[in-house]
């Protein structure tokens, strides 16, 4: 779940701090994000709409999500429809364990990799400009990460910029265990609930919500995520 508190004040960020400390958590360092909105090339048209468009018939949208907790990874999203994650780093190199931040030895074995040293969206920026025009950057600075109940709850907050021009406070939510059964983790009133409880019980200032997915019935925990980014952050 998603909450951004425009514009919100120096009071109110000091506050929610306190808030989240009062709670003994278990604070795991700062964090930030970079946040890119490229929009397809007028002028690009597929090659079989050649003879008959000028232009491009319709506009596409690709954000790209680079939180600095996922080290050396990128997640895409195409559209609110389409999304993927891009890894630079290496697993036999790093000695990570985890696949989704890092890039399997049996996938640099068999050359199934993007073979790129610079993050996804900079090759996006950089190679791909007949495709893909870069329209907004969004930062996310000074962030802090708060486990509390065991680890099960994270809060991450950080302060968002677009442009240099402060546009409010992010909080990120994430729970790893919610007590819902399966079948219902679909039902939109299940979450809704689960959510209230959280934000009443941590008096979390009040601000846009998104806790959109891309598919209720089969979550994907880093697409969805770039799905509430591209909602939440739609300035």
């Amino acid at each position: 779940m998603m909450i951004l508190v425009q514009n919100a004040t120096p009071e109110t960020i000091l506050l929610f701090h306190d808030q989240l400390s009062n709670e003994l958590p278990n604070i795991k360092g700062k964090w930030g994000f970079n946040f890119k909105i490229f929009r397809n090339n007028h002028f690009s048209v597929p090659p079989e709409l050649a003879d008959t468009h000028s232009s491009s018939p319709e506009t596409t949208f690709l954000h790209t999500l680079s939180p600095s907790y996922m080290a050396h990874t990128t997640i895409t999203l195409i559209n609110r429809k389409t999304s993927g994650v891009f890894c630079t780093s290496v697993k036999e190199e790093n000695g990570s364990d985890d696949a989704l931040y890092a890039i399997p030895d049996k996938h640099l074995n068999l050359g199934a990799t993007t073979g790129l040293n610079d993050p996804f969206d900079s090759f996006v920026h950089q190679k791909l400009q007949a495709a893909w025009s870069q329209k907004q950057i969004i930062r996310g600075d000074g962030g802090q990460i708060y486990e509390l109940q065991n680890g099960n709850l994270i809060f991450r907050t950080s302060n968002v910029f677009l442009h240099g021009i402060f546009k409010g406070l992010l909080i990120q939510i994430e729970i790893l265990d919610t007590g819902i059964p399966p079948a219902k983790l679909s039902d939109i009133n299940e979450i809704q609930a689960l959510f209230k409880t959280i934000i009443q019980k941590y008096r979390i200032p009040e601000g846009t919500t998104c806790y959109d997915v891309l598919n209720a019935k089969h979550l994907d925990t880093c697409g969805d995520l770039a799905l509430q980014y591209s909602y939440i952050l739609n300035f």
